[in-house]
Protein backbone atom coordinates (compact mmCIF):
# COMPACT_ATOMS: atom_id res chain seq x y z
CA UNK A 1 0.00 0.00 0.00
CA UNK A 2 1.14 3.53 -0.77
CA UNK A 3 2.43 5.20 2.38
CA UNK A 4 2.07 8.98 2.79
CA UNK A 5 3.28 11.14 5.66
CA UNK A 6 2.67 14.77 6.51
CA UNK A 7 5.38 16.39 8.62
CA UNK A 8 4.85 19.23 11.07
CA UNK A 9 8.41 20.29 12.05
CA UNK A 10 7.66 22.34 15.17
CA UNK A 11 10.85 22.11 17.23
CA UNK A 12 10.07 25.00 19.61
CA UNK A 13 7.19 26.93 21.15
CA UNK A 14 4.87 23.99 21.83
CA UNK A 15 1.25 25.06 21.97
CA UNK A 16 -2.23 23.64 22.09
CA UNK A 17 -2.88 24.65 18.48
CA UNK A 18 -2.86 21.52 16.29
CA UNK A 19 -1.70 21.69 12.64
CA UNK A 20 -5.22 21.87 11.22
CA UNK A 21 -3.91 22.55 7.70
CA UNK A 22 -2.06 19.22 7.62
CA UNK A 23 -5.10 17.46 9.07
CA UNK A 24 -7.15 18.82 6.14
CA UNK A 25 -4.56 17.47 3.66
CA UNK A 26 -4.55 14.10 5.38
CA UNK A 27 -8.36 13.92 5.33
CA UNK A 28 -8.48 14.56 1.58
CA UNK A 29 -5.84 11.94 0.85
CA UNK A 30 -7.67 9.40 3.02
CA UNK A 31 -10.98 10.07 1.27
CA UNK A 32 -9.87 10.28 -2.35
CA UNK A 33 -6.96 7.82 -2.56
CA UNK A 34 -6.11 4.31 -1.30
CA UNK A 35 -3.02 5.55 0.55
CA UNK A 36 -2.17 4.92 4.17
CA UNK A 37 -1.55 8.25 5.94
CA UNK A 38 0.40 9.44 9.00
CA UNK A 39 0.97 12.88 10.48
CA UNK A 40 4.48 13.13 11.94
CA UNK A 41 4.25 15.86 14.57
CA UNK A 42 7.25 16.92 16.66
CA UNK A 43 5.39 19.46 18.80
CA UNK A 44 5.55 17.64 22.12
CA UNK A 45 8.81 15.73 21.69
CA UNK A 46 11.53 16.58 24.21
CA UNK A 47 14.16 15.58 21.64
CA UNK A 48 12.65 16.01 18.14
CA UNK A 49 15.80 14.82 16.37
CA UNK A 50 15.94 11.56 18.32
CA UNK A 51 12.21 11.04 17.81
CA UNK A 52 12.50 11.58 14.05
CA UNK A 53 15.52 9.30 13.71
CA UNK A 54 13.66 6.56 15.51
CA UNK A 55 10.46 7.13 13.52
CA UNK A 56 12.01 7.18 10.05
CA UNK A 57 14.25 4.25 10.87
CA UNK A 58 11.11 2.17 11.52
CA UNK A 59 8.79 3.71 8.93
CA UNK A 60 9.28 4.17 5.19
CA UNK A 61 7.17 6.56 3.11
CA UNK A 62 6.61 6.91 -0.61
CA UNK A 63 5.90 10.62 -0.17
CA UNK A 64 6.31 13.15 2.63
CA UNK A 65 4.56 16.51 2.60
CA UNK A 66 5.94 19.28 4.84
CA UNK A 67 4.10 22.30 6.24
CA UNK A 68 6.73 25.07 6.17
CA UNK A 69 6.68 28.60 7.50
CA UNK A 70 9.72 30.87 7.34
CA UNK A 71 10.33 30.29 11.04
CA UNK A 72 10.37 26.49 10.58
CA UNK A 73 12.41 26.37 7.35
CA UNK A 74 15.69 25.44 9.04
CA UNK A 75 14.06 22.65 11.05
CA UNK A 76 12.29 21.31 7.95
CA UNK A 77 15.63 21.07 6.14
CA UNK A 78 17.08 19.10 9.05
CA UNK A 79 14.16 16.67 8.92
CA UNK A 80 14.86 16.00 5.23
CA UNK A 81 18.43 14.97 6.10
CA UNK A 82 17.09 12.44 8.59
CA UNK A 83 14.56 11.08 6.09
CA UNK A 84 17.14 10.68 3.33
CA UNK A 85 19.50 8.85 5.67
CA UNK A 86 17.00 6.00 6.02
CA UNK A 87 14.92 6.31 2.86
CA UNK A 88 16.71 8.10 0.00
CA UNK A 89 13.92 7.33 -2.50
CA UNK A 90 11.16 9.04 -0.51
CA UNK A 91 9.73 11.95 -2.48
CA UNK A 92 9.61 15.30 -0.65
CA UNK A 93 6.99 18.00 -1.23
CA UNK A 94 7.09 21.32 0.63
CA UNK A 95 3.94 23.36 1.10
CA UNK A 96 2.76 26.29 3.17
CA UNK A 97 3.43 30.05 3.21
CA UNK A 98 7.20 30.11 2.76
CA UNK A 99 7.55 27.81 -0.29
CA UNK A 100 4.39 29.27 -1.85
CA UNK A 101 5.94 32.76 -1.80
CA UNK A 102 9.46 31.56 -2.71
CA UNK A 103 9.07 28.35 -4.77
CA UNK A 104 12.07 28.78 -7.06
CA UNK A 105 14.42 29.89 -4.29
CA UNK A 106 13.26 27.10 -1.97
CA UNK A 107 13.83 24.37 -4.56
CA UNK A 108 17.10 25.81 -5.88
CA UNK A 109 18.60 26.00 -2.40
CA UNK A 110 17.38 22.52 -1.41
CA UNK A 111 18.14 19.82 -4.01
CA UNK A 112 16.40 17.11 -1.95
CA UNK A 113 13.00 18.79 -2.42
CA UNK A 114 11.21 17.13 -5.33
CA UNK A 115 8.25 19.50 -5.58
CA UNK A 116 6.38 22.39 -3.99
CA UNK A 117 2.61 22.53 -3.55
CA UNK A 118 1.55 26.12 -4.17
CA UNK A 119 -1.25 27.59 -2.04
CA UNK A 120 -4.05 25.14 -1.14
CA UNK A 121 -2.80 21.59 -1.35
CA UNK A 122 -5.76 19.27 -0.78
CA UNK A 123 -6.49 18.46 -4.41
CA UNK A 124 -2.83 18.78 -5.43
CA UNK A 125 -1.72 15.95 -3.14
CA UNK A 126 -4.66 13.80 -4.23
CA UNK A 127 -3.72 14.29 -7.88
CA UNK A 128 -0.05 13.52 -7.23
CA UNK A 129 -0.90 10.23 -5.52
CA UNK A 130 -3.53 9.17 -8.04
CA UNK A 131 -1.08 10.06 -10.82
CA UNK A 132 1.47 7.57 -9.41
CA UNK A 133 3.79 10.39 -8.29
CA UNK A 134 4.20 11.76 -11.80
CA UNK A 135 4.37 15.51 -11.21
CA UNK A 136 4.04 16.55 -14.83
CA UNK A 137 0.87 18.51 -15.47
CA UNK A 138 -0.37 18.49 -11.87
CA UNK A 139 -1.87 21.92 -11.26
CA UNK A 140 -0.53 23.92 -8.35
CA UNK A 141 2.84 22.15 -8.36
CA UNK A 142 6.41 23.22 -9.04
CA UNK A 143 8.69 20.23 -9.53
CA UNK A 144 12.18 19.12 -10.47
CA UNK A 145 12.36 17.09 -13.69
CA UNK A 146 14.85 14.34 -14.57
CA UNK A 147 17.36 16.95 -15.75
CA UNK A 148 17.19 18.76 -12.42
CA UNK A 149 15.32 21.70 -13.94
CA UNK A 150 12.61 23.43 -11.90
CA UNK A 151 9.30 23.33 -13.79
CA UNK A 152 6.27 25.45 -12.84
CA UNK A 153 2.95 23.81 -13.66
CA UNK A 154 -0.19 25.96 -14.11
CA UNK A 155 -1.73 27.37 -10.95
CA UNK A 156 -4.66 25.64 -9.32
CA UNK A 157 -7.87 27.59 -8.76
CA UNK A 158 -8.94 28.02 -5.12
CA UNK A 159 -11.55 25.57 -3.84
CA UNK A 160 -14.79 27.52 -4.16
CA UNK A 161 -17.03 25.45 -1.90
CA UNK A 162 -15.16 24.84 1.35
CA UNK A 163 -17.94 22.54 2.55
CA UNK A 164 -16.74 19.95 0.02
CA UNK A 165 -13.40 19.54 1.81
CA UNK A 166 -13.43 16.59 4.27
CA UNK A 167 -13.21 17.60 7.92
CA UNK A 168 -9.65 17.50 9.35
CA UNK A 169 -8.26 14.05 10.19
CA UNK A 170 -7.62 14.91 13.82
CA UNK A 171 -7.51 11.24 14.76
CA UNK A 172 -3.98 11.23 13.30
CA UNK A 173 -2.90 13.80 15.93
CA UNK A 174 -2.36 13.47 19.67
CA UNK A 175 -5.49 15.52 20.35
CA UNK A 176 -5.59 14.88 24.08
CA UNK A 177 -2.09 16.32 24.42
CA UNK A 178 -3.11 19.36 22.38
CA UNK A 179 -6.25 19.91 24.43
CA UNK A 180 -4.31 19.67 27.69
CA UNK A 181 -1.88 22.32 26.44
CA UNK A 182 -4.55 24.63 24.99
CA UNK A 183 -4.52 27.95 26.83
CA UNK A 184 -6.46 30.24 24.48
CA UNK A 185 -9.41 30.52 26.84
CA UNK A 186 -7.62 30.42 30.18
CA UNK A 187 -8.53 34.07 30.76
CA UNK A 188 -12.19 32.94 30.69
CA UNK A 189 -11.88 29.66 32.59
CA UNK A 190 -8.79 27.51 33.22
CA UNK A 191 -10.88 24.35 33.13
CA UNK A 192 -12.15 24.69 29.57
CA UNK A 193 -11.23 21.98 27.08
CA UNK A 194 -10.82 23.33 23.57
CA UNK A 195 -9.13 23.36 20.21
CA UNK A 196 -8.90 25.46 17.03
CA UNK A 197 -11.03 25.29 13.90
CA UNK A 198 -11.08 27.14 10.56
CA UNK A 199 -14.30 28.61 9.20
CA UNK A 200 -12.94 30.57 6.24
CA UNK A 201 -9.91 31.14 4.04
CA UNK A 202 -8.46 34.46 2.96
CA UNK A 203 -8.39 38.08 4.10
CA UNK A 204 -9.21 41.16 1.99
CA UNK A 205 -7.17 43.63 4.03
CA UNK A 206 -3.71 44.90 3.10
CA UNK A 207 -1.57 44.95 6.25
CA UNK A 208 2.05 45.08 5.10
CA UNK A 209 3.27 42.34 7.46
CA UNK A 210 0.74 39.77 6.13
CA UNK A 211 0.06 40.55 2.50
CA UNK A 212 0.40 39.35 -0.16
CA UNK A 213 1.04 36.03 1.64
CA UNK A 214 -2.64 35.43 2.41
CA UNK A 215 -3.71 36.45 -1.09
CA UNK A 216 -1.08 34.13 -2.59
CA UNK A 217 -2.25 31.27 -0.37
CA UNK A 218 -6.01 31.76 -0.53
CA UNK A 219 -6.89 34.27 -3.24
CA UNK A 220 -7.91 37.91 -2.98
CA UNK A 221 -11.23 37.54 -1.22
CA UNK A 222 -12.57 35.48 1.64
CA UNK A 223 -14.30 32.12 1.17
CA UNK A 224 -16.55 30.82 3.93
CA UNK A 225 -17.86 27.49 5.12
CA UNK A 226 -21.59 27.30 5.76
CA UNK A 227 -22.86 27.73 9.30
CA UNK A 228 -24.27 24.19 9.25
CA UNK A 229 -20.93 22.74 8.16
CA UNK A 230 -19.07 24.53 10.96
CA UNK A 231 -21.52 23.41 13.63
CA UNK A 232 -21.39 19.86 12.26
CA UNK A 233 -17.63 19.85 12.93
CA UNK A 234 -18.17 21.26 16.41
CA UNK A 235 -20.70 18.52 17.22
CA UNK A 236 -18.17 15.89 16.17
CA UNK A 237 -15.44 17.54 18.26
CA UNK A 238 -17.72 17.65 21.32
CA UNK A 239 -18.66 14.00 20.95
CA UNK A 240 -15.16 12.72 20.12
CA UNK A 241 -12.96 14.84 22.39
CA UNK A 242 -15.38 16.14 25.01
CA UNK A 243 -14.51 19.79 24.34
CA UNK A 244 -16.63 22.68 25.53
CA UNK A 245 -14.66 25.53 23.97
CA UNK A 246 -12.97 26.45 20.70
CA UNK A 247 -11.05 29.12 18.84
CA UNK A 248 -11.65 30.31 15.29
CA UNK A 249 -8.20 30.36 13.69
CA UNK A 250 -9.42 32.60 10.84
CA UNK A 251 -7.41 35.78 10.30
CA UNK A 252 -10.55 37.92 10.59
CA UNK A 253 -13.80 36.20 11.52
CA UNK A 254 -16.16 39.19 11.55
CA UNK A 255 -15.84 40.58 8.01
CA UNK A 256 -19.34 39.49 6.95
CA UNK A 257 -21.90 40.20 9.72
CA UNK A 258 -24.74 38.27 8.03
CA UNK A 259 -22.63 35.11 7.87
CA UNK A 260 -21.54 35.55 11.50
CA UNK A 261 -25.19 35.97 12.50
CA UNK A 262 -26.13 32.77 10.62
CA UNK A 263 -23.42 30.92 12.53
CA UNK A 264 -24.62 32.33 15.85
CA UNK A 265 -28.22 31.30 15.10
CA UNK A 266 -27.03 27.79 14.23
CA UNK A 267 -25.12 27.58 17.53
CA UNK A 268 -28.12 28.79 19.51
CA UNK A 269 -30.69 26.60 17.70
CA UNK A 270 -28.52 23.51 18.27
CA UNK A 271 -28.00 24.31 21.98
CA UNK A 272 -24.24 23.96 21.53
CA UNK A 273 -23.43 25.67 24.86
CA UNK A 274 -19.78 26.23 24.00
CA UNK A 275 -17.53 29.17 24.83
CA UNK A 276 -15.40 30.47 21.98
CA UNK A 277 -12.94 33.08 20.79
CA UNK A 278 -12.14 34.65 17.42
CA UNK A 279 -10.01 37.29 15.70
CA UNK A 280 -11.51 40.61 14.68
CA UNK A 281 -10.38 44.08 13.63
CA UNK A 282 -11.00 47.14 15.76
CA UNK A 283 -13.22 48.90 13.24
CA UNK A 284 -15.40 45.80 12.83
CA UNK A 285 -16.48 45.64 16.49
CA UNK A 286 -20.14 46.64 16.37
CA UNK A 287 -22.23 46.37 19.53
CA UNK A 288 -25.35 44.63 18.22
CA UNK A 289 -23.38 42.02 16.28
CA UNK A 290 -21.16 41.23 19.25
CA UNK A 291 -24.17 40.99 21.55
CA UNK A 292 -25.46 38.29 19.25
CA UNK A 293 -22.08 36.59 19.22
CA UNK A 294 -21.97 36.62 23.01
CA UNK A 295 -25.43 35.02 23.10
CA UNK A 296 -23.94 32.23 20.95
CA UNK A 297 -21.01 31.71 23.34
CA UNK A 298 -18.40 34.30 22.36
CA UNK A 299 -16.26 34.93 25.45
CA UNK A 300 -13.00 36.39 24.13
CA UNK A 301 -11.88 38.43 21.13
CA UNK A 302 -8.37 38.90 19.73
CA UNK A 303 -7.65 42.21 18.00
CA UNK A 304 -4.57 43.14 15.99
CA UNK A 305 -3.78 46.57 17.42
CA UNK A 306 -0.06 46.41 16.55
CA UNK A 307 0.97 49.90 17.73
CA UNK A 308 -0.10 52.76 19.96
CA UNK A 309 1.32 55.25 17.48
CA UNK A 310 -0.79 56.34 14.51
CA UNK A 311 2.24 57.04 12.29
CA UNK A 312 3.43 53.46 12.63
CA UNK A 313 -0.07 52.14 11.94
CA UNK A 314 -0.43 54.29 8.81
CA UNK A 315 3.02 54.44 7.29
CA UNK A 316 4.63 51.15 8.26
CA UNK A 317 1.82 48.65 8.77
CA UNK A 318 -0.95 50.22 6.60
CA UNK A 319 -3.32 48.75 9.13
CA UNK A 320 -6.39 50.75 8.12
CA UNK A 321 -7.46 51.45 11.71
CA UNK A 322 -7.13 54.40 14.08
CA UNK A 323 -6.39 54.49 17.79
CA UNK A 324 -9.95 55.75 18.27
CA UNK A 325 -11.22 52.58 16.57
CA UNK A 326 -9.27 50.58 19.14
CA UNK A 327 -10.58 52.59 22.09
CA UNK A 328 -14.16 52.27 20.87
CA UNK A 329 -13.84 48.52 20.23
CA UNK A 330 -12.35 47.75 23.64
CA UNK A 331 -15.01 49.93 25.29
CA UNK A 332 -17.80 47.94 23.60
CA UNK A 333 -16.21 44.61 24.51
CA UNK A 334 -15.77 45.71 28.12
CA UNK A 335 -19.44 46.74 28.31
CA UNK A 336 -20.43 43.33 26.94
CA UNK A 337 -18.09 41.58 29.39
CA UNK A 338 -16.18 39.91 26.59
CA UNK A 339 -12.48 39.35 27.31
CA UNK A 340 -10.01 40.98 24.94
CA UNK A 341 -6.49 40.11 23.77
CA UNK A 342 -4.49 42.78 21.94
CA UNK A 343 -1.68 41.89 19.52
CA UNK A 344 1.19 44.41 19.49
CA UNK A 345 4.59 44.64 17.79
CA UNK A 346 7.76 46.54 18.59
CA UNK A 347 10.86 47.26 16.51
CA UNK A 348 9.24 48.45 13.29
CA UNK A 349 11.66 50.02 10.80
CA UNK A 350 11.87 53.78 11.52
CA UNK A 351 10.22 53.32 14.94
CA UNK A 352 11.74 55.29 17.81
CA UNK A 353 12.02 54.50 21.51
CA UNK A 354 9.43 57.20 22.21
CA UNK A 355 7.00 55.50 19.83
CA UNK A 356 7.57 52.14 21.55
CA UNK A 357 6.84 53.85 24.88
CA UNK A 358 3.62 55.21 23.40
CA UNK A 359 2.60 51.67 22.43
CA UNK A 360 3.32 50.39 25.94
CA UNK A 361 1.32 53.22 27.56
CA UNK A 362 -1.54 52.74 25.14
CA UNK A 363 -1.65 48.97 25.71
CA UNK A 364 -1.51 48.97 29.49
CA UNK A 365 -4.16 51.69 29.82
CA UNK A 366 -6.67 49.89 27.59
CA UNK A 367 -9.43 47.92 29.26
CA UNK A 368 -8.16 44.58 27.93
CA UNK A 369 -7.16 41.47 29.82
CA UNK A 370 -4.35 40.09 27.64
CA UNK A 371 -1.63 41.34 25.32
CA UNK A 372 1.19 39.87 23.29
CA UNK A 373 4.21 41.87 22.15
CA UNK A 374 6.14 40.39 19.25
CA UNK A 375 9.08 41.64 17.20
CA UNK A 376 8.22 43.25 13.86
CA UNK A 377 9.40 40.67 11.31
CA UNK A 378 9.27 41.23 7.53
CA UNK A 379 8.30 37.77 6.27
CA UNK A 380 9.70 37.13 2.77
CA UNK A 381 7.87 38.85 -0.09
CA UNK A 382 5.36 40.62 2.12
CA UNK A 383 4.91 44.30 1.35
CA UNK A 384 6.91 45.12 4.47
CA UNK A 385 9.77 42.89 3.30
CA UNK A 386 9.89 44.40 -0.19
CA UNK A 387 9.89 47.95 1.17
CA UNK A 388 12.53 47.36 3.86
CA UNK A 389 14.73 44.46 2.67
CA UNK A 390 17.70 46.82 2.33
CA UNK A 391 17.50 47.27 6.12
CA UNK A 392 17.46 43.56 7.02
CA UNK A 393 20.61 42.33 8.73
CA UNK A 394 19.77 38.65 9.32
CA UNK A 395 19.24 35.64 7.08
CA UNK A 396 15.61 34.55 6.74
CA UNK A 397 16.46 31.26 8.47
CA UNK A 398 16.91 33.31 11.66
CA UNK A 399 13.52 35.04 11.49
CA UNK A 400 11.60 34.53 14.74
CA UNK A 401 9.00 37.13 15.61
CA UNK A 402 8.87 35.99 19.22
CA UNK A 403 12.41 36.98 20.11
CA UNK A 404 14.77 37.75 17.22
CA UNK A 405 14.97 41.34 15.81
CA UNK A 406 16.25 41.21 12.23
CA UNK A 407 16.69 44.84 11.17
CA UNK A 408 19.98 46.69 11.32
CA UNK A 409 19.97 49.37 14.06
CA UNK A 410 17.76 52.34 13.14
CA UNK A 411 17.18 55.32 15.45
CA UNK A 412 19.43 53.59 17.95
CA UNK A 413 17.15 50.54 18.17
CA UNK A 414 19.64 47.68 18.33
CA UNK A 415 18.34 44.12 18.71
CA UNK A 416 19.28 44.24 22.38
CA UNK A 417 17.28 47.41 22.97
CA UNK A 418 14.25 46.07 21.06
CA UNK A 419 14.33 42.89 23.14
CA UNK A 420 14.54 44.98 26.31
CA UNK A 421 11.47 47.06 25.40
CA UNK A 422 9.52 44.00 24.31
CA UNK A 423 10.06 42.36 27.69
CA UNK A 424 9.40 45.59 29.53
CA UNK A 425 6.14 45.98 27.62
CA UNK A 426 4.95 42.61 28.90
CA UNK A 427 5.99 43.40 32.47
CA UNK A 428 4.33 46.80 32.50
CA UNK A 429 1.16 45.39 30.96
CA UNK A 430 0.76 42.35 33.19
CA UNK A 431 2.01 43.98 36.39
CA UNK A 432 -0.41 46.88 36.05
CA UNK A 433 -2.56 46.98 39.22
CA UNK A 434 -5.78 46.06 37.39
CA UNK A 435 -4.17 42.86 36.04
CA UNK A 436 -2.03 41.71 38.98
CA UNK A 437 -4.52 39.14 40.27
CA UNK A 438 -5.05 37.50 36.86
CA UNK A 439 -1.26 37.52 36.28
CA UNK A 440 -0.66 35.57 39.49
CA UNK A 441 -3.40 33.12 38.48
CA UNK A 442 -1.65 32.61 35.11
CA UNK A 443 1.68 31.91 36.79
CA UNK A 444 -0.02 29.40 39.07
CA UNK A 445 -1.54 27.49 36.15
CA UNK A 446 1.58 25.35 35.64
CA UNK A 447 2.81 23.95 32.33
CA UNK A 448 0.40 25.92 30.16
CA UNK A 449 1.78 29.14 31.61
CA UNK A 450 5.34 27.99 30.93
CA UNK A 451 4.50 27.20 27.30
CA UNK A 452 2.96 30.63 26.93
CA UNK A 453 5.93 32.40 28.49
CA UNK A 454 8.52 30.52 26.35
CA UNK A 455 7.54 32.80 23.48
CA UNK A 456 8.64 35.88 25.40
Amino acid sequence: MTKIGFVFPRFKYPSGDPPVGLAYLAASVLKYTDADVDIIDTTFEDDPVMFLNDHFKKNRYDLLGFSVMTSSLKDAKNVIKIVKKYSPDTKIIFGGPHPTLMPNETMTENPDIDAIAIAEGEQTFVDVINNDFNFEGVKGLWYRNDKGEVIANPNREPIEDLDTIPLPARHLLNMERYINNWYQMDVVDYNLRGTGILASRGCPYNCTFCQPILKSMFGRGMRKRSAKNIVQELKILKETYNINSFQFLDDTFTIYPEWVTEFCDEMINNNMNMKWTCNSRAHLVEKELFKKMKEAGLSRVCIGIESGNQRILNEVYRKGITLDHVKNATKILKELRIKTLGFFMVGAPSETVDEIKQTIRFAKNLDIEEATFSVTTPLPHTTLYEKTKHLIAKDISEFDYYKNPVYQPINGLTPKIITYWKRRALLEFYLHPKRLFSTFKLLASGQKALNKLKRF
